[in-house]
């Protein structure tokens, strides 16, 4: 089974198809975290790749010269062709070898004429990278830890500078060292790494351990680095590492590590240390008042420090240090919190060439400013910049261009991806902020400016150094997306875009921000030159080129909102809680825990936590500008406090006023209560409150105390079963004051209710529960099985979607599955708990029926997954791998039945047939053909019909210029006729879904027909006239 990454999907391969392998780790897509720097305003591409991500090239597909399937191992002589393996080098070598042999003729005294990639250890993946063989004897030698490498040499009192990359708390943060020497050592390392293992396979997978240095492939880049192993999970295949020459850490599939050789150039120290202030006195006031704001002050920025003391920890050093900010003159650690929130650090210290980071113009929720769109994309992306920092902006522009011409282009600056730089616009040849989006090739990179939100692609020579001065500047492209309007069909129009162009162009608006979404503001843009004045997202609805979107109102609170809520009566009547439903299954986690019978949980859905999150935010901002006393709260009201354990203001609700002045709340998004000091509380607007409370009371049903009350043990216990987990919760029984819930733990891969787990301890009573179903733990005799219970991913009409052709039986039935998987993640962990869940089904007698889902294992890797049953017998079963499209016979005993529980995802296989051609005997020499033309092939097919569980589409291959029709292809080759109108009017009418029929078609041509003669009549003699007729040809 062989993942085939970036492209959104997996393929299920029998043992027979060339033995390949795949884990369940390739199906993961964590977040990155490989860059050093982590900030509200941080403009870093190589931070956050969505800034642009809309606007990056589609990664160049190598694939195979001889099977055409996916290859990144490229040919050493000449290096322009690449293969999936060795062998397929080998059965190629003869033809490849006439356009290779000029190139080889010069270096064949070096290999003794044999193939390019080809030596007696093994086989050469990229020019000077290492052997296979000599990896495979590297897995056997001694592995490699941090005493192994050369030592730092840092002693105390010594000033080191850096750039602090990672910020915990003041007892845990990391520095990367920036001196001249190290920065030329990272340089050295980041090629020899790629050298040695970025194009290399190894057949065996590397072990792991707690402790040692190894190389990991970061999840941002794709790079490899060095890193040290901090933990591994063997059942989940995955480790956390830290990057030991950048200061971060993530957790990545165990199949990315490999071992790192002991050669004296991969050996170097670590270029990152493990720093904690010298003076950090966690009791002492102000330390935990605001960790964001140390984190804010902190990371990215360049800083010396000086060290007090030094530590030998568990697994590397760490060094008690004072921080000193450039332009600031006093150690951090000894200036007041109340002080510190008015330094203004320098960005970047002497001799930094390449600012990594550049702080964006900040806005917030109702913020208004006049302002100009300097680039739009569609009505969702656009850029915004401030009117009132022109001026700062055309003098930054002179500065920058005088800087520039002084400087020759240089053939040693490549910056890498993420660095700012300067950058010569191709339209006015003058030079611009700009940062570094991704390589396009060796010697051309695509770049974002920075200041303006376009990108283009440019040769290196366009690109200079940056230097401090010249980011002091905040970024000033804002990142926008128009308010209350999406497209009418699912994607902007050409049209819409142009007309969005036009209404923008030369204008200045009032750009009102009404809130947040992601790294994006949502804003409304107010034309006032015109009379009335004018709302771009309202004209926009009323010339039809959008339709309104009904989004979560979130508020967008300014200061001029006080006096409203201070009017606001009502917000007693107007509070709602999220709401759970008897027998509903959901994912919860557990916020506040005060034992079994009372903890309180928050639904894990992505779309409503964001939604708060970003409420608290908008929150927080209401409350620092609204002033204290004004308010008199009382019992039972909704409110803003003060939360002292991390400084930020939450919804509350007011459950007691002390005589001493003290308000005790209940904090109705996560369940705890605190008393709070009167001039902590803040009146809520009803803007606040449109979200529902989302804390919702709970407790474990089925069980009870064993005496009157809860011992500490049984509270402890359940703590550490549900601390940091997502768990799945049953609703057994509601009341008007909460859930009762069973919760479940599918982490391990092996469902565990943790009700019951308590009541095996000892530490709970069992209660007789009524209407008890059973989970996926229990017998499987007594699981309710599947059939009918799945779906297949939902097409609409028309809908276009980029496949791979997986199994290919006719044009009747054909398996695809889309490029891109919406549940990626999701389904990941799926596969997980069904392993678990199907070793506990082992040996249980199961009787497959035709259309049924169950589970399946592979022969390819021996795994379990998701498959339909296509025909089944007394002692085999045929399967359709319902994620991945192929097919395969098995025993019926590599079968089991599988719950609902499994089928909550729809299946992502595509089941197709062929649009266009007329139904007949299928010849052996057609079916050979299409075959060829579409298995194992990345297509386009666009729906024409639907019918029960077939999707009726068009298929389209992209060709060297051009897409290619299927079946028009077979019809023109005469292997098939092409059905007639009333036959393909009938095959799309599916389950009433109506599309175009041929004759639509028809007169389509005839009409491009009609327009070339035309042409060739009255234009002929007209040069310019063949632009259009090339134009007519095109379409």
């Amino acid at each position: 089974m062989e993942g085939i990454t970036g492209r959104g999907n997996l393929l299920l391969r029998t043992a027979a198809d060339k033995g390949n392998t795949v884990s369940h780790s390739d199906l993961i897509h964590e977040k990155p975290k490989k860059l050093q720097y982590s900030s509200e305003n941080v403009f870093s591409i190589g931070y956050d790749k969505s800034l642009f991500s809309s606007l990056l090239l589609p990664p160049q597909m190598r694939t195979c010269h001889y099977c055409s399937l996916f290859g990144s191992l490229r040919c050493s002589q000449c290096k322009q062709i690449y293969y999936c393996s060795a062998d397929c080098q080998k059965k190629d070598w003869p033809a490849h070898s006439v356009v290779c042999k000029p190139i080889k003729e010069n270096v064949s005294s070096n290999n003794g004429g044999k193939l390019p990639a080809e030596t007696e250890k093994g086989v050469y993946l990229k020019g000077n990278s290492i052997s296979v063989d000599s990896l495979k004897t590297e897995e056997r030698m001694k592995k490699i830890m941090l005493s192994d490498l050369q030592t730092l040499g840092i002693k105390k009192a010594m000033e080191v500078q850096g750039v602090v990359t990672k910020f915990k708390s003041p007892s845990e943060f990391y520095i990367q060292m920036s001196s001249p020497e190290v920065l030329d050592q990272i340089s050295k390392l980041s090629v020899k790494l790629e050298d040695c293992y970025a194009n290399t396979v190894i057949q065996e997978q590397h072990t792991a351990i707690k402790g040692e240095v190894c190389v990991a492939r970061c999840s941002l880049d794709q790079t490899w680095n060095r890193a040290l192993v901090k933990d591994v999970d063997i059942l989940q295949k995955k480790a956390q590492v830290f990057y030991i020459d950048y200061g971060n850490e993530e957790n990545i599939p165990l199949s990315w590590i490999k071992a790192l050789h002991k050669d004296i150039e991969l050996l170097l120290p670590p270029c990152a240390i493990k720093c904690s202030f010298a003076n950090y006195d966690p009791k002492a006031k102000g330390w935990n008042e605001d960790i964001t704001s140390f984190s804010s002050q902190l990371v990215g920025k360049h800083c010396s420090v000086t060290v007090v003391d030094v530590f030998e920890e568990e697994m590397m050093l760490s060094f008690a240090v004072d921080v000193v900010l450039p332009d600031c003159g006093d150690c951090l650690d000894k200036v007041p919190l109340e002080i510190r929130s008015d330094l203004t650090p320098g960005s970047n210290v002497k001799g930094a060439d390449t600012p990594r980071v550049a702080e964006c113009v900040s806005v917030h929720i109702g913020d208004a400013f006049s302002g100009v769109v300097s680039c739009v994309q569609n009505p969702e992306e656009f850029f915004c910049q401030q009117i009132h920092n022109a001026r700062q902006l055309a003098e930054l522009q002179v500065s920058l261009n005088e800087h520039c011409d002084r400087f020759p282009s240089s053939p040693a600056f490549h910056p890498a991806a993420g660095n700012v730089c300067c950058a010569q616009f191709t339209e006015d040849n003058l030079w611009y902020r700009a940062a570094v989006i991704a390589y396009v090739s060796e010697d051309t990179v695509l770049v974002g400016y920075i200041d303006y939100g376009n990108c283009e692609v440019l040769p290196l020579t366009r690109l200079r150094p940056m230097i401090p001065r010249l980011m002091n500047l905040p970024a000033q492209a804002i990142r926008c997306t128009l308010a209350g309007v999406k497209p009418p069909l699912g994607a902007w129009t050409s049209k819409a875009i142009c007309f969005m162009n036009q209404l923008v162009k030369d204008k200045v608006f009032t750009v009102k921000v009404v809130d947040k979404e992601s790294y994006k503001s949502v804003v409304e843009l107010v034309d006032a030159s015109v009379t009335p004045v004018m709302n771009i997202s309202s004209h926009f609805i009323e010339k039809g080129c959008a339709v309104q979107e009904l989004r979560m109102a979130l508020p967008a609170i300014g200061m001029s909102n006080v006096k409203q809520a201070n009017e606001d009566t009502t917000n007693k009547r107007i509070c709602k809680w999220s709401k759970l439903n008897l027998k509903q299954t959901v994912d919860v986690v557990v916020c506040t825990l005060y034992n079994p019978g009372e903890f309180y949980c928050q639904i894990s859905n992505n779309s409503e936590l964001l939604a708060l999150n970003l409420l608290n935010k908008s929150l927080s901002e209401y409350c620092q500008k609204t002033p204290p006393n004004v308010f008199k709260p009382e019992n039972g009201e909704p409110c803003c406090a003060f939360f002292s354990g991390d400084g930020n203001w939450y919804r509350a609700l007011v459950q007691n006023i002390t005589s001493d002045g003290t308000v005790k709340v209940y904090f109705v998004d996560y369940g705890n209560v605190e008393e709070v000091p009167l001039d902590k509380i803040r009146q809520i607007s009803s803007s606040f409150l449109k979200l529902p409370f989302q804390g919702i009371k709970c407790w474990l049903s089925g069980i009870k105390p064993g005496k009157s009350k809860w011992i500490p043990e049984a509270t402890a216990r359940f703590r550490m079963y549900t601390a940091g987990i997502k768990l799945q919760a049953r609703v057994t029984s509601l009341s008007s004051d909460g859930a009762g819930v069973e919760l479940i733990d599918n982490s391990t891969g092996h469902p565990k209710v943790i009700n019951e787990i308590l009541a095996s301890e000892k530490l709970a009573v069992k209660q007789v529960l009524q209407d008890k179903n059973n989970f996926p733990n229990k017998s499987v005799d007594k699981k309710e099985t599947s059939l009918g219970h799945w779906k297949l991913i939902e097409l609409a009409i028309d809908e276009t979607v980029s496949v791979c052709v997986t199994e290919v039986v006719s044009p009747d039935l054909f398996y695809a599955v889309p490029v891109q998987t919406k549940d990626r993640e999701q389904l990941h962990r799926q596969l997980i708990e069904l392993e678990g869940y199907c070793k506990s089904c082992k040996n249980q007698p199961f009787k497959p029926k035709l259309g049924e889902a169950c589970c399946a294992r592979f022969s390819g890797d021996g795994r379990w997954y998701r498959a339909l049953v296509l025909k089944a017998s007394q002692s085999v079963v045929e399967v359709l791998y319902a994620d991945y499209g192929n097919t395969e016979t098995l025993p019926v005993s590599e079968v089991l039945p599988i719950t609902d529980s499994y089928l909550k995802l729809p299946f992502q296989t595509i089941i197709c047939s062929l649009a266009g051609i007329e139904k007949a005997e299928w010849s052996p020499l057609f079916l050979d053909k299409l075959k060829e033309m579409l298995l194992n092939k990345y297509v386009t097919i666009t729906v024409r019909g639907i019918n029960g569980n077939v999707t009726l589409v068009t298929v389209e291959k992209l060709c060297e210029n051009s897409s290619l029709n299927v079946a028009d292809k077979v019809v023109m080759e005469g292997l098939v006729k092409s059905c007639n109108a009333q036959k393909l009017h009938a095959e799309h009418q599916g389950n009433g879904g109506e599309t175009k029929c041929c004759c639509t078609e028809l007169k389509t041509q005839l009409k491009k027909h009609e327009q070339i003669l035309l042409f060739l009549l009255n234009k002929y003699g007209n040069a310019d006239g063949f632009t259009e007729m090339k134009k007519l040809l095109d379409h």
